[in-house]
């Protein structure tokens, strides 16, 4: 027996300086029980494993944000991958040239978009949306919902806010994915700074001063 459990962000609009609270309050959501944070009865004879995915649904960057534009959209998607997340709606955010350099730079984080999609195993795709004739067990799409529901083993995820983290548990056994909960967390004012996110933070802020300087000079 399989649970999938999957936690989200989106429209971070580059507020970088939260992630590394961000962060804390995502390693926090994993190490509660299931029974406890979802309030969902496992009540099951065989034991239950769970799969952890950390995704982000898009809207990472604003090139408004002087960051975001002095990176080309790579400055919260590096800070992303090093917090540990699977895979990022991409889709419109970046040039050939961004993705490019994206590619030599990242732990692992899957970059997602119309033309690319990413899996979890055998039985897990995650897309930017449908369409695709392959038919793994469970396909995730990264576009915003209304409401969080599966539907013909496709799951949506509802629309979060900056601030917010996202929660859906899905049960992969039987023929059918089930969804279990979904929840949306507020991050807590209580919520400390991880000092290893928030390293990376400023490691990717003076680049990116860097980077701006350059483009100021050109």
């Amino acid at each position: 027996m399989a649970n999938l459990n999957i936690l989200y962000t989106a429209n971070l609009r580059g507020a970088i300086e939260m992630l590394p609270r961000l962060h804390t309050f995502i390693r926090q959501l994993k190490s509660l029980p299931l029974d406890e944070e979802n309030d969902v009865m496992l009540c099951m004879v065989e034991p239950v494993q769970t799969r952890w995915l950390l995704l982000d649904l898009g809207d990472s960057c604003d090139s408004a944000i002087w960051h975001c534009a002095a990176t080309a959209g790579r400055s919260m998607l590096i800070a992303l991958d090093a917090m540990g997340f699977h895979a990022a709606n991409v889709e419109g955010m970046l040039s050939a040239a961004s993705r490019e350099r994206l590619r030599d730079n990242l732990l692992g984080m899957a970059l997602v978009d119309a033309e690319t999609t990413w899996r979890d195993g055998d039985d897990v795709m995650v897309m930017y949306r449908g369409g695709f004739q392959t038919r793994p067990y469970l396909q995730i799409e990264l576009m915003m919902s209304a409401a969080t529901h599966v539907d013909d083993q496709r799951l949506y995820l509802a629309e979060i806010q900056v601030g917010q983290v996202g929660q859906a548990v899905v049960s992969l056994a039987g023929g059918q994915p089930e969804l279990l909960s979904a929840t949306v967390h507020d991050l807590p004012a209580s919520a400390l700074p991880d000092p290893t996110i928030a390293g990376t933070v400023d490691f990717i802020l003076s680049e990116a001063r860097l980077f701006q300087g350059r483009h100021s000079t050109d």
